[in-house]
């Protein structure tokens, strides 16, 4: 059985960090007054929480690999 990459949570952390990285590296989080830095290690917690709590990548699911 194949998953649809669309569906998948590991897909749309990745995303969401590019993102985020995107938006660092044109400055967007400055014009906003905000600390890119701030902003890059609490995106960085909640992913590593995600992943911590099995929700990003469970290895206990084989029917989604």
């Amino acid at each position: 059985m194949k998953q649809s990459r669309w569906k998948s949570a590991v897909l749309w952390a990745a995303i969401a960090a590019q993102v985020i990285a995107f938006l660092q590296l044109t400055g967007v989080f400055a014009k906003l007054g905000l600390d890119a830095g701030y902003v890059g290690n609490v995106a960085a917690s909640v992913l590593q929480l995600l992943v911590i709590l099995g929700i990003i990548n469970n290895p206990t699911d084989s029917e989604k690999i």
